[in-house]
């Protein structure tokens, strides 16, 4: 009983002191979200009736029946999902590791739940060559967003982050020009991909070869990936045609097309985009290969938003413990000849994690080390990208 009372003492102390960055919340509130977050890193799932049956053993409290630690996880959201939480937790987080980007990354991803239709537009930076959200809203619709509703995602997302001189990739249903303007206006740069003949008319109307003659010099081209491009002015704008030829020999699409408010020469600005893709894998982790999102059993928007915040913290603890030494890890050459890592930078961080933290007063240790005892001095509201 004295020993379950001293390590009880101790964990008190240890969460104490994160709790003390979270002064208008309860303690009890970040508590169980740290749990929570343990809970999903050990399990990889986001599912609260799967992760009921664990809480007991992180917290040496197995004698607890299963559906009160089943209460402690939903009172998360229902306590707190209409409230400020999701984007403090985020704040903490980056501004305790201190994440710094050039990029910005923004897709869609969705999934259905039942009679549920999700659809999450996700803002991204780029942090070590991984995509990490930082701002995300559900359209709860079918299909892509449009101008107006990208705008408002970007501006939520400026009140709390400091995206400035940020250069922005996106795949090619996130054109038009109220959109570019918007961009351009925020002093946010971009490079996005384009639909074929998309602005087709302004292109050619503006100085030096044509859309066709461009896409014919690129594609005729004996070199891989030959990029060739020129100043347009479109709407008022001035900005960068570029034509890539696609390095995948069997392609559905031959030629690539970019626009991009970046004055650089068209090979920078083709090898630039690659990087969208990291979205991609952001996306496999947080879901079916990773966190399991899609089985998530939380209704509701608010309840989601805050759920996805917590995900993206667990996602971006495992990012940031596997880059410590994920140049240690060994190349494989797969069946197709290609060669990669022998296991993804995000598999490899939350495996090093599981072990690290094998229970909750770890795993606030852990956090303690690598997280508080490491804040900067400075609290700004906008602290990411300061």
């Amino acid at each position: 009983m004295r020993l379950n009372k001293t390590k009880k003492k101790m964990l008190d102390l240890l969460s104490d002191k994160i709790t003390k960055e979270f002064p208008n919340w309860q303690k009890s509130c970040i508590k169980n979200i740290l749990l929570l977050s343990l809970c999903m890193i050990q399990n990889e799932t986001t599912c609260l009736y799967k992760l009921k049956s664990k809480v007991g053993f992180l917290i040496n409290k197995p004698e607890t029946k299963k559906e009160s630690h089943y209460k402690r996880l939903t009172r998360i959201f229902t306590g707190y999902a209409f409230s400020s939480l999701w984007i403090g937790l985020l704040s903490y987080v980056f501004r305790c590791l201190r994440l710094k980007s050039d990029y910005l990354l923004l897709d869609g991803t969705s999934w259905e739940k039942g009679e549920t239709k999700l659809h999450y537009i996700t803002l991204c930076v780029v942090y070590g060559g991984v995509a990490i959200p930082i701002y995300w809203e559900d359209l709860q619709k079918k299909g892509i967003s449009n101008q107006k509703e990208r705008i408002k995602l970007l501006k939520r997302a400026m009140k709390y982050f400091n995206l400035e001189g940020k250069t922005l990739l996106a795949d090619r249903e996130y054109i038009g020009t109220d959109w570019f303007k918007f961009l351009k206006n925020n002093k946010i740069e971009f490079n996005i991909r384009l639909r074929i003949k998309s602005y087709k008319e302004a292109i050619n109307a503006s100085p030096g070869k044509s859309y066709e003659e461009l896409s014919a010099k690129a594609l005729r081209s004996k070199k891989r990936a030959k990029a060739v491009g020129k100043r347009i002015i479109l709407d008022g704008m001035e900005l960068m045609f570029v034509v890539v030829k696609n390095p995948k020999p069997n392609a559905k699409d031959k030629l690539i097309y970019l626009i991009s408010s970046l004055d650089k020469a068209p090979a920078v600005l083709s090898v630039m985009y690659l990087i969208r893709w990291q979205i991609e894998t952001c996306f496999k982790h947080l879901k079916s290969n990773g966190f399991d999102l899609e089985k998530a059993n939380v209704k509701g928007k608010a309840k989601q938003k805050l759920l996805m915040a917590i995900v993206v913290f667990s996602y971006t603890l495992a990012i940031t413990e596997g880059l410590k030494d994920y140049e240690k890890i060994p190349y494989k050459t797969y069946p197709d000849g290609k060669v990669y890592k022998a296991v993804s930078l995000f598999r490899h961080g939350l495996d090093k994690l599981v072990n690290l933290c094998s229970d909750f007063t770890r795993f606030c240790k852990y956090l303690i080390h690598e997280l508080h005892d490491k804040l900067p001095t400075y609290k700004s509201r906008k602290s990411i990208f300061v």
